[in-house]
């Protein structure tokens, strides 16, 4: 920056001496100098043998960088924060059940040396997340698939895999099923079943393993939080099919154990194949070192 050799020169008095500081020879800051001379149609210094001396006109420019220098100094620390994913802003998108045990955990681990960065975060189901990944909308979304339930996502996502979460099929500890050593789906065939929205995985999945086992289930209650389902299991009002991440906080319902094996969800990270925010790195770093955790291994 010229202004910034300007002041360089005022303050050590010569050319040559600030070309030294600069990393200039003498001759491009004497050029320099007389190319603002020249633009500004004034005369900035009296040029002697050994030594420049600034006119009023250079110290009035000297006094009136000070500042724009300072802020030039502030956006290039920025900058190098910025490329070293330690300021900026990143946009998360998440699922419910996986705030508690996943999220909260990686945001912690995040933030401990980036406490500037600004964080947007946004719940939803895979499909509703997933292409705003892709538009450019947010960074990283984590998401789900079930292994019975076909999907298709975006071309232009990259799905990152992190934990295999197991189903369970859980229903009132005073259930007529709740202590058989062994159940077969299909004497679940009359119960009630509370499950997510039509629109969902869940859903979707519960449907397939019950049709696979010769019954369409009777769904009276759907909610997308897992908590509610299984608050309304704990409470007798049916039964549910759900994830361990979301039966890990409290022990209020029983895991029936099946005759068949139940289907698991891979809990997944989406981000764009050509990502150009530094601070998606460091988020699935996070992210990694908390399902690893969360997975035992």
């Amino acid at each position: 920056m010229i202004l910034r050799t300007l002041v360089t020169v005022i303050r050590v008095g010569s050319f040559s001496a600030a070309g030294r500081e600069l990393g200039y020879t003498a001759s491009a800051v004497s050029q320099q100098m007389s190319g603002l001379e020249r633009q500004a149609g004034i005369r900035l210094f009296e040029r002697q043998a050994r030594r420049v001396v600034p006119t009023e006109a250079a110290l009035y420019l000297q006094e009136r960088s000070h500042r724009l220098l300072d802020l030039a100094t502030q956006i290039d620390a920025d900058i190098e924060r910025l490329a070293a994913g330690q300021a900026g802003r990143i946009r998360i998108g998440s699922f419910d059940s996986a705030g508690r045990p996943i999220m909260s955990q990686a945001l912690a681990r995040f933030l401990i040396r980036r406490r500037e960065v600004e964080i947007s975060l946004d719940e939803g189901e895979p499909h509703e997340l997933f292409p705003r990944v892709e538009t450019g909308d947010l960074d990283v979304a984590l998401g789900f698939r079930y292994d019975n339930v076909p999907t298709s996502w975006p071309p232009d996502i990259h799905l990152t895999g992190l934990l295999m979460d197991q189903l369970h099929l859980i229903v009132h500890p005073g259930h007529r099923l709740a202590s058989k050593e062994q159940v077969d789906l299909t004497e679940l065939r009359h119960e009630r079943w509370i499950t997510n929205r039509e629109d969902t995985a869940a859903s979707r999945c519960l449907i397939t393993l019950a049709a696979e086992a010769g019954f369409e289930p009777n769904i009276a209650f759907r909610s997308n939080s897992f908590e509610t389902v299984r608050g309304f299991v704990a409470q007798g009002l049916g039964v549910s099919l759900i994830p361990e991440l979301a039966r890990r906080t409290r022990d209020d319902t029983v895991a029936l154990s099946i005759s068949v094996e139940l289907p698991s969800r891979q809990i997944v990270a989406a981000t764009r194949r050509v990502d150009d925010n530094p601070l998606t790195g460091a988020f699935l770093s996070a992210i990694r070192h908390v399902t690893k955790a969360v997975s035992g291994a």
